[in-house]
């Protein structure tokens, strides 16, 4: 020990020495393509926003899935999964006003063009189950992705939870809607 430092001082200069941060390990895999840290309460009002327009798209999406299927369970499936939909933008909108935050009440373009899509394939085409099904699994692919990576942000507990209760339904539809697709292709 140098005798010109005193021992309060070295263990001053322990306590404020720098601590490097644990390091957690980031996901990866299809669904994540980067993590970023929320680090304020406006960048998660803004994730969740996100994801209230994801859950309206899945909302407007399965009420068209379900007018456009011709097998009456899926029919029910699908109005089902509409009213989960909504559900769950409800409870997203009811989490961005706790933190002071103004909600989305709308979807994306994205979902809006969707719709326009599925309006005039419709009009001109030959309903299928097989297609419709299609289209369903593929914007669950999608809403199941931008769940994915907002789990990779630091969400905080209950936010976290809620994200995580909706990602994990939104998986299980996804891979339903996958099967049902799958079965549909082999009895044709």
């Amino acid at each position: 020990m140098n005798p010109s430092v005193s021992s309060d001082q070295t263990k001053n200069d322990v306590a404020t020495a720098a601590v490097p941060a644990p390091t957690v390990p980031r996901p990866s895999g299809p669904e994540v393509d980067e993590r970023i840290d929320v680090v304020d309460t406006p960048t998660l009002v803004l994730v969740l926003n996100g994801l209230i327009e994801v859950a309206l798209d899945g909302a407007r999406m399965f009420s068209l899935a379900a007018g456009d299927a011709l097998d009456p369970d899926y029919k029910v499936l699908f109005a089902q999964h509409a009213q989960e939909r909504t559900h769950f933008a409800r409870e997203l909108q009811a989490a961005v006003l706790r933190m002071g935050g103004n909600p989305q009440n709308h979807g994306t373009l994205e979902g809006v063009l969707l719709q326009a899509w599925m309006d005039v394939k419709s009009a001109v085409a030959v309903r299928e189950d097989y297609a419709v099904l299609r289209e369903v699994e593929r914007a669950e692919q999608n809403a199941r992705k931008r769940y994915a990576r907002a789990l990779t942000l630091d969400l905080g507990g209950d936010v976290k939870a809620l994200v995580e209760r909706q990602y994990s339904a939104i998986s299980r539809s996804h891979d339903r809607v996958r099967a049902l697709r799958q079965k549909h292709a082999l009895r044709s």
